[in-house]
């Protein structure tokens, strides 16, 4: 019976020790040292900094994408593009005509 109490307590004295040595708070391998934190000045520069990159990845200088890129060229007319509207506009009618499935509506 007594090898049991000791065991026991023994046990639980290792779990109990752990725990308190689990949630010591000092600065090492699992936690960061404390820094300085940044002054007014640094932190202002640091936004500006962050705006200015924004600006440029989103007029698509800098970026690695296509997609956002400054588009040089020429732009489609008025004329050009009321043409194209109704082109598409007559080849979708024809095709709701026609059906999805390769002529198989009939109206």
């Amino acid at each position: 019976m007594i090898k049991i109490i000791l065991t026991t307590a023994a046990a639980s004295l290792a779990l109990l020790a752990s725990g308190v040595y689990a949630q010591s708070d000092t600065a090492g391998e699992s936690r960061a040292a404390p820094a300085k934190s940044a002054t007014k000045a640094e932190k202002e520069s640091a936004k500006a900094k962050r705006r200015a990159t924004s600006k440029e990845i989103a007029q698509g200088k800098g970026s690695t994408t296509s997609d956002n890129t400054v588009k040089e060229g020429k732009t489609a007319t008025a004329a050009e593009k009321s043409a194209a509207k109704s082109k598409r506009k007559t080849e979708g009618a024809a095709a709701a005509k026609t059906g999805s499935a390769g002529g198989e509506a009939k109206q």
